[in-house]
C-alpha cells in the first residue's frame, strides 16, 4: 500500500466508530503512523470529522419525525406531507445538510494535494528514506539502456549544468504504477543531486516549461516539464541552485 492508497482508504475512517478493524484501514492507519505527511493529513481528517458530528448533533429533530415515520408503516398508504416539512426550521435543516456536503467536497479538494505536489513529494521521500542505486555507474548509455529495459523514460535531457557534474548511477522508481527514472549525480562535495523523470500524461496539473522552486523536507527541488517529459531536481541547499544545475 502506498501513500495516496492509504489515503483514498482513510477518507471513508469515522472516529469513534468499528472502521480501524478493517484489515485494509488497520494498515492504512499504520502507514500514517510512520510517514509524517500523511500522519497530519489523518489527524486533520479525524478533526474535521468530529467537528462535523457535533454541529450535526445540534440540528434539533422535528418533534412530529417519529410519529411521521411510523405511521408511515401501513402497507402502501401514502402519507400526507407533514406541516413541520413546510417549516423553517425543517428547511434551515435540510440547508445544513447541503451546506455540509459542499463544505466537505471543498474542503477535501483543498486538503487532498494535486497529483503533481503528491509526486514531488514522495520522489524526494524515497530519495531520503530508500536511497539506492538499481545501477551504480558514470556511463549515460548503459543507465538509459536500464532505464528502458524496465519501462521508464530513457530519453530523458540532462540540462547543460547536470551534464558538468559526474554521473554516479540511478534507480527504477514506480508512482502510481508509473515508472519513474532517477538519476543521480555527485555535485563534487560527495552530496547527491536526484533527478527524477516521469511521463508528462502520467500527471495532472504538471509543471509548465519555467521553473518552479520549492523545498521539500530540507531539500531544495526545481519542477518543470519540456516535451513529453516532467521533470524534479532535489538536491541540498546552495546559492543559486537554479542557475547552476538548469
Amino acid at each position: 500500500m502506498n501513500i495516496q492508497e492509504a489515503r483514498q482508504i482513510l477518507l471513508l475512517y469515522r472516529p469513534g466508530t468499528a472502521d480501524a478493524e478493517d484489515p485494509q484501514m488497520h494498515a492504512a492507519i499504520e502507514l500514517a503512523g510512520r510517514d509524517p505527511e500523511l500522519g497530519r493529513w489523518f489527524e486533520e481528517h479525524c478533526a474535521f470529522q468530529e467537528g462535523m458530528r457535533a454541529k450535526f448533533r445540534q440540528i434539533e429533530v422535528p418533534a412530529q419525525l417519529r410519529a411521521t415515520l411510523l405511521s408511515s408503516n401501513n402497507g402502501n398508504k401514502i402519507v400526507p406531507m407533514p406541516v413541520w416539512y413546510r417549516q423553517p426550521a425543517w428547511l434551515a435543516a435540510a440547508a445544513a445538510i447541503v451546506l455540509f456536503i459542499g463544505l466537505t467536497g471543498a474542503w477535501f479538494a483543498l486538503k487532498t494535494p494535486d497529483q503533481f505536489s503528491q509526486f514531488r513529494d514522495r520522489m524526494v521521500s524515497t530519495a531520503l528514506r530508500e536511497y539506492r542505486m538499481d545501477v551504480v555507474t558514470n556511463d549515460m548509455t548503459q543507465l538509459r539502456q536500464f532505464m528502458a529495459a524496465g519501462g521508464a523514460p530513457a530519453d530523458y535531457a540532462v540540462t547543460k549544468g547536470l551534464a558538468k557534474l559526474e554521473l554516479t548511477g540511478g534507480g527504477l522508481i514506480h508512482w502510481q504504477s508509473h515508472p519513474v527514472a532517477m538519476v543521480c549525480f555527485n555535485r563534487g562535495d560527495n552530496q547527491m543531486l536526484f533527478l527524477f523523470v516521469m511521463d508528462r500524461a502520467a500527471i495532472k496539473r504538471m509543471p509548465s516549461e519555467a521553473p518552479q522552486v520549492t523545498t521539500v523536507h530540507d531539500l531544495v527541488t526545481v519542477s518543470w516539464s519540456r516535451g513529453d517529459k516532467t521533470y524534479v531536481l532535489a538536491g541540498p541547499p546552495e546559492a543559486e541552485f537554479v542557475k547552476k544545475y538548469l
